[in-house]
């Protein structure tokens, strides 16, 4: 006997409806008479077709409109919400299933309020009682998939943000409050279209330093305004304490996901005439000094304009408060190195400067090396001591004339023999690491010492570039930046620092961030570490902002890290490094898959946690 195939059943299943239908047509008396019947019954069924899982009009009658992703439904699960939870199922219609993303934001309105929501869970259900797990069926699917969505449930889940309220009635505002009512069953699931909505529904403010656009899965989240993008600002005013660059921002993500070219579109945003902050116990205002630390030399591309920029870029920056365009007022610091010299991209003004070796006399670990031991810094603490009591040659005290002290064995013979301060293995190890070629190449150059630039370098309004790519020897590196960043720590939290920088609001921007407060190793980074800890706390009421950039965030100690406030993920492939951020998990599981561009910032006093995608132009050059 032949095997019966699939196109056998198929085709006597066909042939069998065919004769079925014919014989059911001439027992009720119906011929080809009465064919015009026939045709105006299709056509009534034709027209009703489209209403199953669409709106026919762009309107129905209860005023909601075809835009409606579908309606909350309690066939499949109770409807209930509580104080630990909610379980919102909504029932999605076959026209707008290719248009819901997970993390969707959508509006269920109760006609004086609104349900926020977000939406955290997908799923198909069959419509029919079939099984679908068979060996013909799959065979089937395979040669032509002829599956239709109408023969599926497809369901949303609700995870509820907020509800959206006017306090006082219509036309006074907008306020949220946490989701304490239930929606009633068939009540519509609407897209977020207001501007508004959106941004009292995630808390963010409508007016700050622009980041960037809100987006799920990498699109952007588009209303009815113009332009259709929902900006995402970072406060910065004094409504709610003080702006939160003072409360420290971190940039993390992989090399090459673009952190450069965020951050410059981030930190020219703080740089524009009415930016201006609070001076301690004063009203007065003043425009922050931008300084960073540049390893790539990049940032001083900040004095220059992007040609790039079209008139339709134009016309977007100004429509959401983006400042854009050159800051004309930069400046380039440039350390002078013996054997180095700077041959940088930089168009803006030059300014060298060399560090003098009286700023040892209170920072010791600039010139203490990691691996020393306990011992050696102590022993070199009074051998500095000592050294910076005396006259100095001809009343200066320089790097040669302190290798010089040390390494007289007269002065070797006092600590080791006479009086013991230092034990001679100590004392040996301590001369074997100052005297170093590296720190004779850095100290007492001739040019300015930075001490007496201050007022150069830490000028309202000025955006100040300390590049390090032109020095070849990392420990040097290490010495410039360390003595910047302990400059402006001494200074702000002295009661009698210098006036050019206790006075002035100031953004110290840090690349590799982690070379500089990592965790501490030994008695070199503690002390650094203590001192950044310090400034961070005290960074808020002093006017002193922290914008950290580092691949790897894991390294940060943990007393700096957990003060800062605004952290902006970009990509990470590090599972060290993502569970470092201590971000929710649906938002955690993202971020391995997130795209130049896309990030998420996790600012607990600016707004809920969101997802952004950056600016596609950067403001300023960027080569």
């Amino acid at each position: 006997m032949r095997e019966m195939r699939d196109e056998d059943i198929l085709s006597f299943v066909k042939d069998r409806e065919t004769a079925d239908d014919k014989a059911k047509r001439t027992d009720d008396g119906i011929g080809n008479e009465s064919s015009a019947g026939v045709e105006e019954e299709k056509e009534i069924f034709e027209d009703f077709e489209p209403g199953y899982g669409s709106m026919v009009t762009s309107q129905s009658e209860n005023g909601v409109s075809d835009e409606a992703f579908g309606i909350i439904t309690t066939g499949i699960d109770p409807l209930e919400i509580t104080e630990a939870g909610a379980r919102i199922t909504g029932y999605i219609t076959t026209s707008h299933r290719q248009k819901v993303r997970l993390g969707t934001y959508v509006i269920v309105p109760y006609g004086d309020e609104d349900l926020f929501a977000r939406i955290w869970k997908l799923q198909y259900l069959q419509e029919f009682a079939v099984d679908d797990a068979t060996e013909i069926h799959s065979r089937r699917m395979l040669r032509s998939n002829t599956t239709d969505e109408v023969d599926y449930k497809f369901l949303a889940y609700l995870d509820p943000t907020c509800i959206l309220y006017e306090p006082n009635g219509r036309g006074t505002g907008l306020s949220r409050r946490m989701s304490d009512r239930i929606p009633r069953p068939n009540t519509p699931i609407l897209p977020v279209t207001d501007k508004k909505k959106i941004q009292t529904g995630l808390n963010i403010p409508e007016e700050g330093i622009f980041l960037g656009h809100l987006s799920v899965g990498g699109e952007l989240v588009r209303t009815h305004a113009v332009p259709p993008t929902v900006p995402y600002y970072l406060r910065n005013d004094y409504s709610m304490g003080d702006p939160l660059i003072f409360r420290h921002m971190l940039v993390c993500g992989s090399t090459g996901t673009g952190k450069t070219f965020l951050t410059k579109n981030i930190l020219r945003q703080f740089m524009s005439e009415d930016n201006r902050y609070k001076l301690r116990g004063s009203e007065e205002r003043r425009n922050p000094c931008l300084v960073v630390m540049d390893p790539q030399d990049e940032y001083s591309q900040l004095f220059e304009d992007n040609p790039e920029i079209t008139d339709d870029d134009d016309f977007r920056f100004r429509a959401e408060k983006v400042n854009f365009g050159a800051c004309r007022n930069t400046k380039t610091f440039v350390a002078k190195i013996d054997g180095e010299g700077y041959t940088g991209r930089s168009r803006a003004e030059q300014v060298e400067f060399t560090i003098p070796f009286e700023m040892v006399r209170n920072n010791s670990w600039l010139i203490a090396p990691v691996g020393m031991t306990e011992l050696q810094y102590v022993g070199i603490d009074v051998l500095l001591d000592d050294y910076f009591k005396k006259g100095g040659i001809g009343g200066k005290h320089t790097y040669s004339g302190f290798t010089d002290f040390i390494d007289d064995d007269v002065t070797r013979n006092y600590y080791t023999e006479e009086t013991h301060k230092i034990h001679e293995s100590s004392y040996d190890g301590i001369v074997r690491r100052v005297k170093n070629r590296s720190l004779a190449r850095v100290f007492d150059q001739p040019a300015r010492p930075i001490t007496d630039i201050l007022e150069q370098i830490f000028k309202p309004g000025q955006v100040s570039v300390f590049p390090t790519e032109y020095i070849t020897n990392t420990r040097i590196r290490d010495i410039i930046t360390l003595t910047l960043m302990s400059l402006i720590v001494d200074n702000k939290l002295s009661t009698s620092g210098e006036a050019a920088v206790k006075d002035t609001p100031i953004i110290l921007g840090l690349d590799e961030a982690h070379r500089y407060l990592a965790k501490a190793g030994g008695e070199h980074s503690r002390r650094l570490i203590s001192k950044f800890a310090d400034a961070a706390r005290q960074g808020r009421k002093e006017g002193l902002g922290l914008f950290l950039i580092t691949q790897d965030p894991q390294d940060i100690d943990d007393t700096v890290f957990k003060q800062i406030n605004t952290r902006i993920i970009l990509n990470l492939s590090n599972d060290a490094a993502i569970s470092t951020m201590k971000v929710k998990k649906e938002f955690e599981k993202r971020i391995p898959y997130l795209k130049k561009g896309q990030m998420i910032v996790q600012s607990p006093d600016n707004s809920d946690m969101v997802e952004i995608m950056g600016l596609s132009r950067c403001v300023v050059k960027h080569v």
